[in-house]
């Protein structure tokens, strides 16, 4: 067996060769990655292994080149940070995949655990159906209170998308500055990966708060277009992300904004949601509970020292 290796600007590629054949890849990154404990960890991604023999082989290479990096820490699998692709499918209940699912294959996780890898965080995918949102009489009145805060509800404006795309980015970078691996992200990369959903949201479906025109929080919704690609009936939506401001979230503006979101799918003929890929220890787990949402499938990401 022998190794290929490829050098770019900021990760390297590894390739291990056996009889002339490609047998594993991987992606080592050592810059903008998240960090731990105030140190720049490693990364390694891009995980294409066809054997538990060969992803060992091919992880421990790449533990020696982010050791030579001076890295003390790395997280797999993990495209250099939480904004690309990450995490490996730990857990399905046989569904079908959904759209934006795009995670690493179940066999990655014993190749980690052989090759000395830990759990670090997991994630789940909850699916539900939309007709048993979550109301009470409480959050009723809470929704009324937002008129006293002069907190406003309204459509995302897609025909001038970037605008709100810019509104939804810095409600972003502050309520998910504590997420775990959190790193950041600068405004145009962070519009170049949302622009590419444009053309398939439905505009109503996507729903910004704002107090006193400022926002403060924001839903974002997709319709799973997997569904009619597999002859399917279009009846499920994905909630992609939610998110509040720190200082606003006693006001139970993310719930309202599920219910008001559950409304407008009803009337537009969707049966069911997903909630994806939320931090197990996350708010919005609790909200998938209170909306009687299931889990469907459970992810997680994988440390290491070196």
């Amino acid at each position: 067996m022998e190794f290929k290796v490829i050098n770019k600007n900021e990760d390297i590629r590894i390739i291990l060769i056996k009889d002339n054949q490609e047998v594993a890849k991987a992606t080592c990154y050592f810059k903008g990655t998240p960090k731990v404990n105030g140190e720049n960890i490693g990364c390694i991604g891009d995980l294409e292994i066809k054997s538990v023999e060969f992803g060992n082989i091919i992880l421990k290479k790449c533990e020696e080149i982010l050791k030579e990096k001076n890295l003390k820490f790395i997280v797999a699998p993990m495209n250099r940070n939480t904004w690309n692709k990450y995490r490996t499918l730990k857990y399905t209940n046989g569904d079908s995949i959904f759209l934006l699912e795009n995670v690493n294959s179940i066999e990655y996780n014993k190749i980690l655990l052989d090759s000395g890898y830990k759990e670090l965080y997991t994630y789940t995918s909850n699916k539900g159906l939309i007709e048993d949102a979550y109301t009470s009489e409480t959050l009723e009145y809470a929704e009324k209170n937002l008129e006293q805060e002069n907190i406003t509800i309204r459509k995302f404006k897609k025909g001038n998308y970037l605008e709100d795309l810019k509104k939804i980015y810095n409600i972003s970078k502050i309520s998910f500055s504590k997420n775990p691996l959190y790193t950041e992200i600068d405004e145009k990369s962070f519009l170049k990966q949302y622009e590419k959903y444009i053309e398939m949201v439905d505009d109503e479906l996507i729903l910004i708060a704002e107090k006193d025109e400022k926002e403060i929080g924001f839903v974002f919704c997709i319709p799973d277009y997997n569904e009619p690609k597999e002859g399917k009936k279009l009846e499920t939506l994905i909630l992609k992300t939610i998110a509040v401001l720190p200082e606003y979230q006693e006001l139970a503006i993310g719930n309202i904004l599920l219910n008001k979101i559950s409304q407008i799918a009803k009337k537009k003929g969707f049966k069911k949601w997903i909630f994806a890929f939320m931090y197990s220890n996350n708010t919005s787990q609790k909200m998938a509970k209170r909306n009687k949402a299931q889990i469907m499938r459970e992810y997680a990401i994988y440390g290491k020292e070196i």
